[in-house]
């Protein structure tokens, strides 16, 4: 038996870009992120509606990339039993004291060789008084500057082997909801899981070939409708930067999205509309590579699709 609940949620993402100043304003201007905090190479960023110090940490490197994805737990006693799942792995890094926003973490690689962190000890957000919401339930104020996106959404990786990589999650109590298949359903070459309501906290694809190990497909961030993502399309081309997919409707969790790379390289979705899950036996859907009605993805040239 899986076990069940011992990692609550997405909690931020750690991007690496050589240009920093330039993805930060990016991430400010035209996404309408927050900025939280600096320290040292890094900058720490949340939406408006995140309810944490943050959810995005940009951090200065040589190439555009993944620094490493971040989890929060369900409880202190739920952060202790993850650890003695990974640990069981091998796949276990260690304890670091912890960072900008929250507490000690147990650090880890994938099966794909993503960097990642489990923690419990965070910190709430707290808006100063200018950004208020008249709403207690809400972190703050509505930010209308650019997109406005409400707040993080998932992450997909890209892996070799994605079925290891599910696996892996479903140890520590993720549901696999979708996946997509070669045509004679014996290799799996995509796989969405989640241990909310989403239709997905994190995915995985295989990659183009030569793509670097523990790489990043794309982050996203929500906006509450198809609308919202019109609009965000007017708004990026606007801007002077171009979409690099959409806006369309996803075969797999049929939110509609676009996608577009900030000025350091990575790529980042909007997204609206997934179909929330609330059946702990639902699916999983598995995909024919075939049968998605978006694109021509064919066993021949299975990366990178846009709009799996």
């Amino acid at each position: 038996m899986k076990n069940q609940f011992l990692l609550s949620q997405l909690a931020h993402v750690e991007l690496i870009t050589p240009k920093p100043d330039e993805t930060v304003t990016f991430m400010k201007e035209i996404m309408g992120l927050e900025e939280t905090e600096r320290a040292g190479q890094s900058v720490y960023m949340r939406a408006w509606g995140d309810y944490f110090h943050h959810s995005l940490k940009i951090t200065e490197g040589k190439e555009a990339g993944l620094g490493h994805i971040g989890w929060r737990a369900t409880s202190n006693e739920g952060l202790h039993q993850a650890v003695k799942v990974i640990e069981a792995t091998g796949l276990g890094e260690g304890w670091i004291e912890g960072d900008e926003g929250h507490g000690a973490a147990y650090r880890y690689f994938t099966p794909g060789g993503h960097l990642s962190e489990v923690f419990w000890d965070v910190s709430w957000y707290k808006a100063p008084k200018e950004l208020r919401s008249i709403w207690k339930n809400r972190p703050q104020k509505i930010v209308r500057r650019g997109v406005g996106v409400k707040r993080i959404d998932h992450v997909t990786c890209l892996t070799p082997d994605t079925k290891n990589c599910r696996e892996f999650y479903q140890e520590l109590g993720f549901r696999y909801h979708e996946g997509i298949y070669t045509s004679a359903m014996d290799k799996e070459i995509g796989a969405w899981l989640s241990v909310s309501n989403l239709s997905h906290d994190v995915a995985f694809l295989s990659p183009a070939p030569n793509t670097p190990r523990g790489a990043m497909h794309h982050l996203c961030y929500a906006v509450d409708s198809r609308e919202e993502v019109l609009l965000a399309a007017d708004t990026i081309l606007e801007a002077g930067y171009k979409l690099e997919g959409g806006p369309n409707r996803h075969a797999l969790a049929e939110g509609f999205y676009l996608y577009v790379r900030e000025p350091g390289g990575n790529l980042i979705e909007l997204y609206a509309g997934a179909h929330l899950i609330f059946a702990p036996d639902w699916g999983p859907y598995k995909w024919k590579i075939e049968e998605n009605p978006n694109n021509a993805w064919t066993e021949e040239n299975i990366m990178i699709p846009m709009d799996v």
